[in-house]
């Protein structure tokens, strides 16, 4: 099991020397956006949700929340994030309530097949589809709770040409690592019931966002990152970086809206 971190709140204040409150936005943005991009990957998928203020949206694989309260923040939205990890949605919602979005962001302990709500306006997924073996019955799960022509939104990892280097971030063995080619993971989403608005091949912008984003860590370190709160997070960060740029993975981005 990947994703076996525990009292996430506490560790972030531990390794700050901080409590939460006391962090910058930006300090609090380099811990919460569990995927390469952080929020400018958010920002950019953004548009594809096509929604405003009172729409409802779905995240699915919600981590520690930073997406679903982004897009709150910036789209007047209302998220539901649904995670398959207990620690992960107890960290999501107290981060959330210190950001006083409790009213609009709201987390569930739930597999998105469980979730007893649908008739959602988006959904989206970013980094999450990696750890799931059958996509078909996962985006199809997705779909049902959506509203006819409600879109989906997804920032995903698909497999390129060789093997990357573990431990990654979705995966520490291997085991629970299900990548699919970019015309693989398109055709099975298709497939669910969706049509295509929009398929872009990201991974040229994640390379130039890793080196940035080592440049910006060398010169001015922050207080807490999130490779410091993962089991050996830092060999897993640099191997994701090293997979991205010599094609073992890329990164899409894509759009799509239920039929």
């Amino acid at each position: 099991m990947t994703y076996t971190e525990t009292a996430i709140v506490a560790a972030i204040e531990h390794v700050a020397g901080a409590s939460i409150g006391d962090l910058t936005q930006p300090e609090i943005d380099a811990i919460d956006q569990y995927h390469a991009g952080g929020r400018d990957a958010v920002a950019r998928l953004v548009p594809s949700l096509d929604v405003g203020r009172g729409a409802t949206v779905l995240d699915v694989g919600a981590g520690f929340g930073g997406p679903a309260r982004q897009i709150a923040r910036t789209t007047g939205a209302h998220v539901v994030g649904v995670d398959i990890t207990a620690d992960y949605v107890t960290a999501a919602a107290e981060l959330t309530r210190r950001a006083g979005l409790a009213d609009r962001v709201i987390f569930r302990h739930v597999d998105v097949a469980d979730l007893d709500r649908s008739g959602f306006d988006a959904a989206y997924t970013i980094h999450v589809q990696m750890n799931v073996a059958d996509k078909a019955t996962f985006y199809g799960q997705i779909g049902a709770h959506l509203r006819p022509g409600g879109r989906l939104a997804i920032f995903e990892v698909c497999r390129g040409v060789g093997t990357p280097t573990l431990p990654l971030p979705w995966s520490l063995d291997g085991s629970d690592s299900h990548l699919a080619t970019a015309d693989d993971l398109r055709a099975t989403i298709t497939d669910c019931g969706f049509e295509t608005v929009e398929w872009s091949d990201d991974s040229e912008w994640i390379k130039q966002w890793f080196a940035d984003a080592g440049r910006r860590m060398m010169a001015d370190p922050a207080r807490a990152s999130l490779p410091a709160l993962l089991t050996d997070g830092p060999t897993r960060m640099v191997n994701f970086a090293a997979a991205v740029a010599n094609g073992a993975v890329t990164i899409r981005r894509g759009a799509f809206v239920r039929e």
